[in-house]
């Protein structure tokens, strides 16, 4: 029996496209090459460029030391919450290996798809520094955006799969969070060139880092990754990095509409429309549920805990 909820404004297309993704979450130890490179052909906007790269907490100076304190943090977290089996632990090992992926390209000599590495380390410490206070609000009782609550609401009490929390999380953090990162580091370099590029190479570290993520949770976590992997075919990573490809091409844009945002109120239209797409996404992924699944998963996991 399933369990529905009001999926929100997104009606029952987005809901569909939502399902879809839940189940094609990553499994990309077979297939390598599922990166649609599509958003390299969307060009960016004009943007202000006197918005630079500053000083953040965690990184006063960017390096590879913040890449490193920021996995020190990452683990930390994850080794918590996969003792006692919180759900949440999932979207924090991808974030870990996610994080350590771009570590990878940013420390080579030649770096494979990252141009400007003191903005990309900014931007990655930035967007963990959201992270990170959004978790700890959450678990001080303190108000958070609604897709985070509407999130972390379904992975402490809910009956979602694993690949629900997952991308509760995901769209949470790259719809509500990243526009705000983008808007406050600038997107252009001084002298007017766009920084996209490395914004769209991040695809291809998902796709990469992806690898094993789905055996790894199906071992651990929810025997649900079992039933919806689909190996040989590549269909099911596909879909699910199509979908995330697709926030993260929405973000980009979201904070070119706050840079060039003319008067406040003007930006408050802007980080209302990021508001309700955010919930909206939240609602409609968390809107259909296995009642019991929650007690499934968590006998699961005891039993098969490292």
């Amino acid at each position: 029996m399933i369990a529905r909820r009001p999926a929100g404004a997104l009606g029952a297309a987005a809901l569909a496209v939502a399902v879809l993704a839940i189940a094609a979450l990553p499994a990309l130890a077979d297939h390598h090459n599922e990166n649609l490179p599509w958003p390299q052909l969307l060009p960016p906007l004009p943007v202000p460029t006197s918005v630079q790269p500053h000083p953040i907490p965690h990184c006063r100076h960017a390096s590879v030391r913040c890449m490193d304190d920021l996995l020190a943090r990452l683990h930390r977290q994850w080794r918590r919450l996969d003792a006692t089996c919180d759900h949440r632990a999932l979207f924090s090992l991808a974030y870990v290996r996610i994080t350590q992926g771009l570590r990878d390209d940013l420390t080579r000599r030649h770096a494979l798809l990252i141009r400007y590495r003191r903005w990309m380390i900014d931007v990655i410490i930035d967007f963990s520094n959201h992270y990170f206070g959004v978790f700890n609000a959450y678990a001080h009782h303190r108000p958070v955006p609604e897709a985070w609550r509407i999130a972390y609401d379904e992975a402490m009490h809910g009956n979602a799969n694993g690949g629900q929390d997952v991308l509760l999380a995901s769209s949470a953090h790259t719809q509500h969070d990243l526009p705000y990162i983008y808007a406050s580091m600038g997107m252009r370099t001084r002298d007017g060139a766009s920084r996209k590029h490395d914004h769209d190479a991040v695809n291809e570290v998902n796709t990469r880092v992806f690898d094993g993520l789905e055996d790894y949770y199906a071992q651990h976590y929810d025997p649900f990754f079992s039933f919806i992997d689909m190996k040989p075919s590549p269909l099911d990573e596909i879909g699910t990095l199509e979908t995330v490809k697709a926030w993260r091409e929405g973000a980009w844009r979201n904070a070119e509409r706050l840079m060039n945002a003319r008067t406040p109120a003007e930006r408050r239209q802007v980080e209302q429309s990021i508001d309700i797409d955010s919930r909206v996404w939240a609602e409609s992924m968390a809107s259909v549920t296995q009642p019991g699944h929650r007690a499934t998963r968590d006998a699961f996991c005891r039993t098969h805990h490292r």
